[in-house]
């Protein structure tokens, strides 16, 4: 890569391993490298398994597999980088004691819709602990996008990062950071991270609305549910049209 030229990471993709995507671990590599990445964050739902399934599946050593996860606690979703093995706990302070152990990084994925926007300054006093912020989600709407923008900067959160969330291979790369080095360690990303640019902007709504139902259609397929999800399958014209004349009358803020 030529002299001053950034690094794109996208910093939180699912695979297969997850109970919400379908995407082999190789495939998420190999599409990651064709949309013109530097590097990647596995972090499938409670488990090493897709992040280590992927590091292994990557042959280019000029390409990045950051291994890690996204565990459920009991206050909500919380991701540990640079980790080798699975999380045991589900308390949250206690999943970022485990994560530190690992000499991971404790990153914390879209706040806004876990915590809500109000609850944001207590959680960053609370936890600092937390090395890392996802100031952007890449299943954010456009209030989430503002409500963002005014937390992080009300709140001094510089720390920040973005992902796409992807859990399908066409929204992997759509929210990238671009750092001025590869962060091959945990070291290297706290560094870098502090002259990050990120690259995001809020997805059409069909597009948005579309990857989140898939995942909860694959999600419900998994777990065998199928009275559940035929359901699901009558139900998402109606919720279309009634999400998408909510989105049209809804007030966007920039």
């Amino acid at each position: 890569m030529a002299a001053n030229t950034p690094f794109a990471i996208d910093f939180h993709i699912h695979t297969s391993h997850s109970f919400d995507s379908l995407t082999p671990p190789g495939m998420v590599v190999e599409t990651a490298k064709r949309r013109g990445l530097s590097g990647i964050a596995v972090t499938d739902h409670d488990t090493i398994g897709g992040a280590l399934a992927a590091v292994s599946a990557n042959k280019d050593p000029d390409f990045l597999v950051i291994p890690g996860i996204e565990v459920k606690s009991d206050l909500g979703d919380i991701i540990g980088l640079y980790l080798s093995s699975d999380i045991k706990s589900r308390a949250f302070g206690d999943v970022i004691e485990e994560i530190h152990e690992q000499g991971g990084i404790a990153y914390l994925p879209h706040p806004i819709r876990t915590f809500g926007a109000t609850n944001v300054p207590d959680v960053f006093a609370q936890y600092p602990g937390i090395e890392l912020w996802e100031r952007y989600n890449g299943r954010y709407g456009p209030r989430e996008f503002a409500q963002a923008d005014f937390v992080f900067t009300e709140v001094g959160i510089e720390a920040a990062l973005c992902g796409s969330d992807a859990h399908f291979p066409w929204e992997i790369g759509l929210f990238r950071t671009l750092l001025p080095e590869l962060p091959r360690d945990p070291q290297s990303l706290l560094a870098a991270c502090k002259r990050a640019q990120l690259q995001a902007q809020v997805r059409d709504e069909m597009a948005l609305r579309s990857g989140i139902t898939l995942g909860t259609v694959t999600k419900t397929f998994k777990r065998r549910q199928y009275a559940k999800l035929g359901m699901l399958v009558a139900s998402l014209p109606w919720k279309a049209l009634k999400r998408s004349i909510s989105a049209a009358q809804r007030p966007h803020s920039k």
